[in-house]
């Protein structure tokens, strides 16, 4: 009896690995597939332009800016369209330094900006909030006294037209306060700021379909300069400069 017992157990067990086995080869497939399918659409997406206005009267200089796989707007702190000290206090950081001329911009998954200082220190829950849009986004701004010199940049000249349609799709992603007040996301992780930047809440959510770097290329086509199709990579944007 308990001999029978013992290979009904065993046959049990063969069968509960021969699913699971199963199982796990077919996931692999379909992740690959999904996967290989992904990175070539993004290649090829990303290589069809949408074509941008040129202004010859173009007078409002801004930047690209990449950092490791992310890309900012680099842009003015203030001229006669806007003022971003007004929506990124500089008291929300640890410098508050009124000697600073330009502004980083980025958007991207607010718990890995908050939580994730180094690649190091990414989790799987970070990483799969990321990539399936669980989680909400935030805004990052960084002052800045000049543009660096060791990221990659692309230089952009707007008309105040362009400009004030770029403005208007960085502030339509604010989440604001009853007091129409950006809403401030004090960092618990203080390797996550440098002094001179801070984070803010922002909508809609980050995920493998729209990236930090796709959300950079929505604004470039709000605001009517080349973009891509779409792209989830800063390659794709810094192709389209020629870069």
């Amino acid at each position: 009896m308990k001999k029978e017992k013992n290979e009904r157990l065993k046959t049990l067990l063969r069968t509960i690995g021969k699913v699971l086995s199963t199982f796990l080869k077919w996931f692999s497939i379909l992740l690959f597939s999904y996967l290989l399918i992904y990175f070539v659409l993004s290649f090829i997406l990303s290589r069809i332009t949408v074509e941008g206005k040129n202004d010859p009267k173009s007078s409002v200089k801004i930047y690209l800016m990449k950092s490791g796989v992310h890309t900012d707007f680099v842009l003015p702190i203030k001229n006669n369209i806007t003022d971003w000290s007004k929506e990124f206090p500089r008291s929300n950081t640890g410098f508050n330094d009124s000697t600073t001329k330009l502004i980083a911009i980025g958007w991207g998954d607010q718990n890995f900006y908050m939580n994730t200082p180094e690649w190091a220190d990414l989790t799987v829950k970070t990483a799969v909030s990321a990539m399936t849009g669980l989680g909400a986004s935030a805004v990052h701004a960084t002052y800045h006294y000049e543009i660096l010199s060791d990221r990659p940049v692309i230089q952009l000249y707007l008309s105040k037209k362009q400009y004030r349609e770029l403005v208007h799709y960085i502030k339509k992603q604010l989440v604001r306060n009853k007091d129409g007040k950006t809403v401030y996301l004090p960092a618990k992780n203080k390797k996550v700021v440098s002094g001179n930047d801070a984070f803010y809440a922002a909508h809609n959510r980050y995920s493998m379909i729209l990236t930090c770097n796709s959300w950079i290329n929505r604004g470039l086509k709000a605001c009517h300069k080349r973009a891509c199709l779409w792209t989830p990579f800063a390659g794709g944007l810094f192709y389209q400069y020629g870069k």
